[in-house]
């Protein structure tokens, strides 16, 4: 095949296949910056709904909190009120709760004579008198008051064979000095 075109047309050919070439770039650059123009803006769009959704949640939060700030001072207020009635609960003496605990510790054969407590008695020296079937069960009185926490200082003031008028069933009288602790009468 014979070309029988001029050299001039055929870059002219050549220059209207280029600039053919450089319009398509052109224009699917072109669409591609319209494309990425709708993303920007459709993303601003979101962010600024976003925004104005966590503005209005952090109002009514602080609605909310303000609102809170009365239940807050009055769980402050029932604290400091449980926290002393804790201190009075503490300093209770429940002197039931002594008997059944000084009672439990007292061996089979003792009986204790008589009994004058108080808050003051706790951590104090006291003497406690105690009748007795045998010497034995006198003893076995100051094992078990010296094994027990409730007690300290326990020392034997007198054990005697006479009662002094008391019944004949518990002839042995002992009287016993000791310390009380106040963890008996919780």
């Amino acid at each position: 095949m014979i070309n029988l075109l001029s050299d001039e047309s055929k870059k002219d050919i050549r220059a209207a296949k280029t600039n053919a070439i450089l319009l398509n770039y052109m224009l699917v650059l072109g669409f591609g910056v319209l494309f990425l123009g709708f993303i920007c803006t459709g993303v601003y769009i979101i962010l600024t709904n976003t925004q104005a959704s966590a503005e209005k949640l952090i109002v009514d939060n602080a609605a909310r909190d303000s609102s809170q700030g009365a239940v807050q001072a009055q769980s402050a207020a029932l604290r400091a009120s449980l926290a002393t009635a804790k201190g009075i609960f503490d300093q209770e003496v429940i002197y039931s709760q002594f008997i059944v605990n000084l009672t439990n510790l007292m061996p089979s054969g003792v009986v204790l004579n008589t009994l004058s407590i108080s808050a003051a008695t706790f951590g104090t020296p006291t003497t406690l008198q105690f009748f007795a079937r045998t010497t034995e069960d006198a003893l076995a009185l100051k094992v078990k008051l010296e094994g027990s926490p409730y007690f300290s200082n326990i020392s034997f003031q007198s054990l005697s064979n006479t009662n002094n008028g008391q019944s004949n069933a518990y002839p042995v009288s002992a009287t016993v000095a000791l310390t009380i602790s106040k963890s008996i009468a919780k």
